[in-house]
């Protein structure tokens, strides 16, 4: 992005506008309340009023302090993060409620939860505060202070006429004192305005960028604090792969780059269309990114803290698909609303409109590389649901929210990740300290990895991993990765990782460990599903198909074992299973080979287990 200088960025922007500013391009509140009588929107409105009809009749959740300094405790979450986004939730639906019927009730009570807000002593939750907090020092500002300034400036635009001006002045003063001048003051005191490789610049610089622009942009100050947001907002960008990817995955790709696309369109507004950040390339390429990550009908690519079911912003997808008219994009908003994934019910999810001109069709190449963070996706078919995807990954072992990982893969087909990634564990206190690793969500033994003698890679920017080929055509993609230094001296000397994936036949899986005299080497393979050992392999049943585990000589063997009572937030991995291959070293080296077959009868079994036999026999492949 080239960032617009100061006096440029003067002479663009107008400080004065008619209100509500969110409202200009929109159609109005007419247009707004005829988006809620289509499609999905018909039930999210009916359920939002019935929360709202409730929350005119029930307490706002108190938040005293002694909830606050629970957490200092117990290193729990949950008790004060709950009533505190409920206050913020129940803010903006009742808001919504009230533009969109016009009943004052819902005006009267949202103003009762945005006094609640203005009371609470600071918005930085405990888990990101640095203790103690002085009053007259206040220089913290974390990713939920930012989204209440965001909340509450919306609320200023678009409910100006109708709050009463004491309400109006101290939301103002709060955001102004709780977020804005902490930021003018101490920007750099913040370690997402110094380290950009994370959701937290983009979040706070575009949340607090978009409080500015719709209600301080009239103080002095204001244009070289949005100009420092900016800056910053251009060095996160410039930590993306140059195709698009996002280290942390797609959910923190969503959250991430949502403030962002937010911002862009205030500032186009304030400029009269002379200033647009979608025209960034970063924003262009990265726009796809969550298509690349789906895995059909209801799952995404899931690596380090994403969730395993799709988790993007409406809104945002609409904005992009509007401003790139990407066929894939549309077709990407086609198949969530199809599975009833597409969610939203924000504010800004009614103002943008899709636009009537994209066609709605996947991406034309079936695999993506993308190189800076060592990922790739390879698919046999966008459009049939029940083909196989192979989602690889290396990169390093000091990633935001890292996972040891390097080398982890997830075989998806007939719709389920049977060889998967176990995603993420609850957040608490322990997640996020130095016992983070001893979590097998987080650690290695959660991971489809080698291990030898039990040991495993280790936690540090050093322990990386490189994808030293890839050959990608019609009949089989090749991936072989290095992951000798991602483990420490003394594990073992070498290794490499090989997946042959042959699209509908199956996947073959190659691991070389050079190691010491006597070692135990084990590829682990987390799985969804049913599993039935046989003396021939593991067979895993799960929905409508199932999946074949086998291996060749040198004798390798099968176990499946379980990470039991796990503290998580998906259900379905309380007591997680996995298979494990064991082969002992030979000449100071072991090679483990594994056929790994979907299929539906047990002729197609059989016929794709010889097949894969033959292809890799005939292959020059290195292993």
């Amino acid at each position: 992005m080239t960032i617009l200088s100061l006096d440029e960025m003067k002479e663009l922007i107008c400080p004065s506008f008619p209100r509500p500013l969110l409202l200009q391009g929109t159609g109005g509140k007419e247009a707004i309340r005829d988006r809620t009588n289509q499609g999905r929107w018909k039930e999210l409105l009916k359920v939002k009023l019935a929360r709202c009809d409730g929350a005119l009749k029930e307490p706002i959740p108190q938040l005293p302090r002694s909830l606050y300094e629970d957490y200092f405790k117990t290193g729990r979450r949950e008790p004060f993060e709950g009533p505190f986004f409920y206050r913020r939730t129940l803010a903006e639906d009742l808001a919504q409620a009230y533009i969109l019927t016009g009943k004052r009730d819902y005006l009267n009570r949202c103003r009762d939860f945005i006094w609640a807000m203005l009371e609470e002593f600071t918005w930085v939750i405990p888990a990101h505060v640095s203790l103690p907090l002085h009053p007259d020092a206040m220089t913290q500002v974390d990713l939920f202070a930012t989204e209440t300034a965001l909340l509450m400036a919306d609320l200023w635009d678009l409910l100006h006429e109708d709050l009463d001006p004491e309400t109006l002045e101290w939301m103002r003063n709060k955001i102004i004192h709780h977020v804005l001048i902490p930021l003018r003051d101490h920007i750099d005191d913040n370690r997402w305005a110094r380290n950009f490789e994370s959701n937290w610049t983009g979040v706070c610089s575009g949340n607090s960028g978009c409080a500015l622009i719709l209600m301080a942009l009239d103080e002095p100050w204001a244009m070289g604090l949005l100009h420092e947001l900016l800056a910053k907002i251009d060095s996160f960008l410039s930590t993306a792969d140059p195709d698009g990817a996002w280290v942390e995955g797609a959910g923190y790709w969503s959250y991430g780059f949502l403030s962002v696309i937010y911002l862009s369109d205030l500032l186009t507004k304030i400029t009269g269309g002379r200033f647009d950040l979608l025209e960034n390339a970063s924003i262009r390429s990265t726009s796809t990114f969550p298509i690349w990550m789906y895995l059909p009908p209801r799952s995404q690519v899931n690596f380090g803290d994403t969730s395993d079911a799709p988790n993007v912003f409406p809104e945002a997808l609409r904005r992009l698909s509007n401003h790139y008219h990407d066929p894939s994009i549309a077709w990407y908003i086609c198949r969530l609303e199809e599975e009833e994934l597409l969610g939203g019910g924000s504010l800004r999810d009614l103002l943008w409109a899709s636009s009537d001109d994209s066609q709605a069709l996947p991406p034309r190449e079936m695999s993506k590389w993308y190189r800076r963070i060592g990922v790739i996706v390879t698919r046999a078919s966008w459009t049939d649901p029940d083909a196989p995807i192979l989602a690889v990954k290396a990169g390093h072992n000091d990633e935001p929210h890292n996972h040891l990982d390097i080398g982890q893969f997830i075989y998806h087909c007939y719709g389920k990740s049977f060889i998967r990634d176990l995603g993420v564990g609850v957040y608490d206190r322990d997640y996020f300290s130095e016992k983070r690793y001893e979590n097998p969500f987080c650690g290695a033994e959660g991971h489809n990895l080698i291990f030898v003698d039990g040991n495993s890679q280790a936690p540090g920017r050093k322990y990386e991993g490189r994808i030293v080929e890839y050959t990608h055509n019609p009949s089989y993609d090749i991936i072989r990765m290095d992951l000798t230094r991602a483990y420490p001296r003394g594990v073992l000397s070498e290794a490499y990782r090989t997946l042959i994936f042959f699209k509908d036949e199956g996947l073959v899986l190659i691991d070389k460990v050079k190691c010491q005299r006597g070692a135990v080497v084990e590829s682990r393979l987390h799985f969804g599903g049913k599993p039935n050992v046989t003396s021939s392999g593991v067979e895993v049943l799960w929905g409508k198909g199932r999946m074949f585990v086998s291996c060749d000589a040198p004798p390798v063997h099968v176990k499946i074992g379980t990470h039991e009572g796990l503290n998580l937030q998906d259900p379905k991995n309380a007591d997680a299973q996995y298979i494990s291959l064991f082969s002992r070293e030979v000449d100071e080296s072991a090679t483990i080979k594994a056929y790994i077959v979907p299929h539906r009868t047990d002729h197609e079994l059989h016929a794709r287990l010889k097949a894969l036999r033959n292809y890799t026999s005939h292959m020059p492949v290195q292993y």
